[in-house]
């Protein structure tokens, strides 16, 4: 099934319907997965499997079997069994509101995303958007594009690029990449438009106004903490590759209420089921990455979303602790506590206990607090250091 032909049925599908009950959708007939054709193209096939071969060994890779299969059930559920196929899908340990899809069928999935998103219908909306890039050949075509001329050696570039993925992030991550690989404008609004197709043949509502709200919001959050002006454009740039967060809220709300999104189960509670006991990975990268605003929006945004529970807690603690500022270990403390007092703390809250209350003077508490952790985390990688904290 040619691109035009697969645009032409999303704009079908996306007609204004005059029914306020959901009507049903059915996907584009799926053409079956892309085979590279010629030399060039068989030789970025080959490229980017040993990339992928390489790439499953690096330690951003998040190795946890069932979140791995739990994200790719729900792009499954998304974009159909036929489809999913497919695809291999990889956690990648980052902060970034991001995931992306390689021409061959490899999916990284960040966990900064994971973190940002409440629901599976939430999570299904950017799931399917990279799946649409792949399904509409838009990186194919940016290599074929490009290819040409002088570009052979960008090509030949990229190519050592794939061949050592010593940074473990993904291959469209990749300074050389981008110049391939990054999408136009037009793509991403088609990308969209086939994404919401995907999720109206699904049995989840279309949620996607709420998650680029949210990023405005976020945005706004750490633009505040830095003082900066807070900007909305409506329109984008001349070299902007994306549409604005603005449009991008404006079309899916209007695809939402002709969609009839109100019906349908979106996963909220199998959401917060699946991924509550891998909150510490999923808000490491965030709590760790220097962007105190943005990360305190997003672990309240989901605390108001799924609920307050000791994983929760215990990651804002860490956020206050490691800003470090004297009022903040006041504020750490007392998320620590309330993490143990809801009784899913993990051991790392007595930790934090400890090292607050002794840095705030009340040695006798810090030091039960870090004797009771590692009581109950003996083999912790910091035992060592926390045993000399207690000797001295």
């Amino acid at each position: 099934m040619t691109k035009r032909a697969i645009v032409a049925a999303v704009v079908m599908l996306a007609a204004p319907s005059s029914l306020a009950a959901r009507e049903p959708f059915e996907r584009p007939t799926y053409a079956g997965a892309y085979e590279p054709l010629g030399v060039d193209e068989r030789g970025l096939w080959m490229q980017m499997d040993d990339y992928e071969r390489a790439f499953r060994d690096s330690p951003l890779v998040v190795r946890d079997e069932a979140l791995t299969k739990y994200v790719k059930s729900v792009l499954c559920k998304t974009v159909g069994p036929d489809r999913c196929e497919a695809t291999r899908v990889y956690i990648v340990q980052d902060k970034l509101f991001n995931a992306s899809m390689a021409p061959n069928g490899m999916m990284q999935v960040h966990t900064g995303l994971l973190a940002r998103v409440h629901s599976e219908a939430e999570l299904a909306t950017v799931l399917g958007h990279e799946f649409a890039h792949f399904e509409l050949r838009h990186s194919l075509n940016g290599f074929k594009e490009q290819r040409k001329g002088s570009d052979l050696m960008a090509w030949i570039g990229l190519a050592g690029a794939a061949a050592a993925p010593n940074t473990g992030l993904g291959f469209a991550q990749t300074p050389i990449a981008f110049g391939f690989f990054g999408f136009k404008r037009a793509q991403e609004s088609e990308a969209d438009a086939l994404s919401a197709s995907y999720i109206k043949a699904s049995a989840y509502p279309l949620r996607a106004s709420a998650v680029w709200t949210r990023l405005m919001e976020e945005e706004d959050a750490l633009k505040e903490e830095r003082k900066l002006r807070k900007i909305r454009r409506r329109n984008p740039g001349a070299i902007d590759t994306h549409p604005t967060d603005l449009q991008r809220v404006a079309y899916f709300a209007e695809q939402e209420a002709e969609a009839g999104a109100a019906e349908g189960d979106e996963g909220r509670e199998a959401y917060g089921a699946e991924t509550a006991r891998v909150l510490p990975t999923l808000f490491d990268s965030l709590v760790k990455g220097n962007e105190f605003a943005a990360a305190d929006y997003v672990i309240q945004s989901r605390a108001n979303a799924l609920g307050w529970d000791g994983l929760l807690l215990h990651a804002r603690g860490e956020l206050y602790r490691l800003r470090g500022n004297p009022r903040d270990l006041v504020t750490a403390r007392q998320f620590y506590e309330q993490a143990i007092a809801t009784g899913s703390a993990p051991a790392e809250a007595w930790r934090g206990v400890g090292l607050t209350a002794m840095r705030g003077g009340d040695s006798s508490a810090g030091k039960a607090a870090l004797r009771e952790y590692l009581v109950r985390l003996p083999q912790a990688s910091d035992a060592a250091a926390m045993k000399m904290l207690l000797e001295n």
